[in-house]
């Protein structure tokens, strides 16, 4: 449920329509390291949850999107699944160590709760949409001016092909490659909080100027 660097999000039904083809047994776990805090609440009619009975488990960092304390994660199964994941009896701890009475970090938990308690029922998904509300004009903008992109439809990452993007657009903006080096396709901007439209403004404005530039260069 989201990719790192497209933002893609599979649909789970394509693997277990196959699976269940050829009569396999399996589970099925929802990599929703950055997706988990976006998906679900752009798309209503998402059904990548425990709704849809063949999915067993679901991953989320909080330390991404939430913006927790680096390291901070969510892991949710279904009931009796927990057993495979348990870390074995340390001789310091009585019982497993698995709690915060072992080595799990409290700070963590209570950051991720009091991140959730701020925002409340609706504020969080006010957030999103005015990411989605941004997202949506940035590649509006690129449309306009033929650039390509790839942008999953409900999250808030767009990938941009290199070819477009030159090196003072990458330094000025950060601009994340899919690869370090000379072979690199790709470059992807994150909306998030803040980054708003004032400053696509600015790189729109200059991602003009360089294919105009490009344009003459060409013709000369």
């Amino acid at each position: 449920m989201g990719t790192t660097m497209f933002g893609a999000v599979d649909n789970p039904e394509d693997y277990i329509q196959i699976l269940e083809k050829n009569h396999l047994n399996y589970k099925i776990h929802i990599d929703a390291a950055y997706g988990g805090f976006v998906y679900p609440f752009s798309n209503k009619a998402s059904a990548i949850n425990f709704e849809n009975q063949k999915i067993s488990s679901i991953t989320i960092d909080a330390h991404k999107m939430l913006q927790a304390p680096y390291g901070t994660g969510v892991f949710i199964c279904r009931e009796g699944l927990i057993e495979n994941v348990l870390t074995k009896e340390a001789e310091y701890v009585e019982g497993m160590d698995l709690t915060l009475c072992g080595s799990r970090s409290g700070a963590n938990a209570v950051a991720v709760w009091m991140i959730l308690f701020t925002y409340g029922p609706f504020g969080w998904c006010e957030k999103i949409r005015i990411l989605q509300i941004r997202t949506e004009w940035l590649c509006e903008q690129l449309e306009a001016l033929n650039v390509n992109y790839f942008r999953e439809p409900f999250m808030n990452i767009v990938t941009i092909e290199a070819q477009n993007i030159n090196q003072e657009l990458v330094k000025k903006f950060d601009l994340v490659p899919q690869k370090h080096d000379e072979n690199n396709q790709w470059y992807k901007i994150v909306i998030m909080d803040h980054v708003e439209i004032d400053h696509f403004m600015t790189f729109i404005t200059d991602l003009k100027a360089t294919i105009q530039k490009n344009i003459e260069t060409i013709k000369v």
